[in-house]
């Protein structure tokens, strides 16, 4: 069953199979499109007889040629050239592109190295036909609708679609429809939907705090552990030594690599340069949509904090950067690829780690104590984990030693697991067949997660959703918009008033 996301983020830098580009009849896009892809200038320029069915109108998609292999495939997509007056207006140019869009993906899916594969092939679109298509001021109606033809087609040509949107009152929109909607997550069980449920609670009390794992970034063509230090060690053990090197823990093989490089910058500079990717997955979009200021990983990639700053919340690394007066923060346990040298991969790493990094665990022990934690992309092996999970444990007074200290949600689980960790964690099994599967399970969790996260009304008082607003709603509305208007200068300066502005600011309305 194909399943339709809805992210925050930039479907520009989105680890999709293919995506849907907004142009017209005239093959004008707007510049910031050519701003965040420089590549697109060349190949519109180029098209020629290739655009012709386009701009005579016989056709609302066109897949572009020669693009590379290793990016996702733009579909240029043609909106009414005279602007949308209505949402239906758009939905045969969207059914066009998104089928064109499937075709290419499942093309592109079988060129994507083995990690980075899904269980279906994904697009992406941005909400079109809105701003620059004439229909702002039907946003509302426009998502609905796109929701809608984007289910129906991901059905008819089993593939998932993410709408990914970066204003909050887009995304707040799109999550209180599908909130509204039975079947929004059919994919998964009644008791994984509870689950979901319950850690969005945790989430908008400030309780939840994600611990990010390998298994987050595998989507966007990341390695896991075990699979990065296999790619270290390619062509350098000889044949008589990998049979041996393969009965080693994870750590000593990474130790005995280290040492088969000129110095620690050179294998620290491999792993960084394995570990990087300029294009994020649907798992770090969607937890870094969630209303929370902490986060914590073990990863040393940048894909959570790229998802961030796309939907405008920037995020301080620590121990790298300051965090601002209320400001987000993902506190990096392991390193990051920023600065190679900060990385821990070898025992001997681990066996340092607590010279100059002491602050750096009591930190993510303090969480332990303090917060809900969500261990998502995370096998629960790490030694490091260990560490942090037994020092939580030997604090506890024995009144609080049955309280669980977080969540982790599994790509599966198993009897020994539960045994080991169902004393400390609450483990959920995503289920699925095979990795590929599961991941794309984890996905649809976390995308639940956050529809069930982010209850915003921050379209409540913009013009752009006013239609979507029922007689009762339209009527408080008016008298909220009537209170503004009427607020002295003076009552304005008071702290009250203060208290009231950031209040109507979250339902939406301007310059609060």
């Amino acid at each position: 069953m194909a399943h339709v996301f809805v992210a925050p983020g930039d479907v520009t830098r989105l680890a999709a199979d293919a995506w849907l580009l907004p142009t017209d009849r005239t093959l004008s896009i707007r510049a910031a499109w050519f701003a965040r892809v420089p590549a697109l200038h060349h190949t519109i320029d180029t098209l020629g007889d290739h655009a012709h069915r386009l701009r005579d109108g016989t056709a609302h998609a066109l897949v572009l040629p020669g693009w590379a292999e290793t990016t996702p495939q733009p579909v240029l997509v043609a909106v009414p050239f005279d602007g949308v007056r209505e949402a239906g207006q758009v939905v045969a140019p969207l059914q066009e592109a998104l089928r064109a869009a499937a075709g290419a993906a499942r093309v592109r899916v079988d060129l994507r190295r083995a990690s980075a594969r899904r269980g279906l092939p994904l697009v992406g679109l941005p909400l079109f036909g809105s701003a620059g298509g004439g229909g702002d001021l039907l946003r509302g109606e426009l998502i609905r609708t796109v929701l809608d033809v984007a289910g129906a087609i991901a059905q008819d040509e089993h593939v998932d679609v993410a709408l990914v949107l970066r204003e909050p009152s887009d995304l707040a929109q799109a999550h209180a429809l599908r909130r509204a909607t039975a079947g929004s997550w059919d994919e998964l069980d009644d008791a994984l939907v509870d689950r979901a449920r319950l850690l969005a609670g945790h989430a908008r009390a400030g309780r939840l705090v994600p611990f990010i794992g390998a298994g987050v970034s595998a989507t966007a063509g990341l390695p896991l552990w075990t699979d990065l230090v296999a790619d270290l060690a390619e062509g350098r053990l000889p044949d008589d030594e990998r049979r041996d090197f393969q009965q080693l823990d994870v750590l000593d093989q990474a130790h005995v690599l280290r040492h088969m490089y000129p110095d620690r910058a050179s294998f620290a500079r491999a792993v960084a340069d394995r570990t990087d990717a300029g294009r994020y997955g649907l798992a770090p979009a969607l937890l870094a949509g969630l209303p929370t200021r902490e986060a914590v990983t073990l990863n040393y990639d940048e894909l959570y904090e790229l998802a961030a700053s796309d939907m405008g919340r920037r995020t301080a690394v620590l121990p790298e950067e300051a965090v601002g007066s209320g400001g987000r923060w993902l506190l990096k346990l392991h390193g990051t690829v920023r600065r190679p040298e900060t990385i821990v991969l070898t025992r001997e790493d681990y066996l340092s780690y607590g010279r100059g990094r002491e602050a750096l665990s009591a930190l993510a022990k303090a969480m332990l104590l303090t917060r809900h934690l969500l261990f998502v992309g995370f096998g629960l092996a790490d030694d490091h984990f260990h560490e942090l999970m037994h020092d939580v444990r030997e604090v506890l007074p024995p009144d609080r030693l049955e309280a669980r200290l977080g969540t982790a949600v599994l790509l599966s689980t198993s009897p020994l697991r539960q045994r080991m960790w169902g004393g400390e964690l609450d483990l959920v099994d995503v289920g699925g067949d095979g990795i590929p599967e599961q991941a794309r399970r984890l996905e649809i969790f976390l995308d639940c997660l956050l529809a069930h996260a982010d209850q915003g009304l921050s379209f409540f008082l913009d013009d752009r959703y006013r239609h979507r607003l029922d007689d009762t709603e339209l009527r408080l509305r008016d008298r909220l918009l009537r209170l503004v208007a009427e607020t002295t200068p003076a009552e304005r300066a008071t702290v009250a008033w203060s208290r009231l502005a950031a209040t109507l600011g979250s339902l939406g309305l301007p310059g609060q």
